[in-house]
């Protein structure tokens, strides 16, 4: 995934219009976004009190969550 590029288009099982679940792991979210910005656990905090992402747990660390799936509501 590039800078231009959205975990929407990077995560294959299709997008929500057509009745598929969007899904990530917060591993590969991070390495991609990492390079970009330093505050992607904030922003997945945030839009999950906006209900716009879900995952299990109350805060994702690097390492430990790798494999915690991040699933894209909206």
């Amino acid at each position: 995934m590039n800078c231009h590029q959205s975990p929407r288009d990077s995560v294959e099982g299709g997008s929500s219009s057509n009745g598929k679940v969007i899904t990530v792991e917060f591993g590969k979210l991070f390495e991609h976004y990492v390079t970009i910005s330093n505050k992607l656990v904030g922003i997945l905090l945030r839009a999950r009190k906006q209900k716009l992402v879900d995952f299990k747990g109350e805060m994702l660390w690097q390492g430990k969550d790798d494999h915690v799936l991040i699933t894209l509501l909206q």
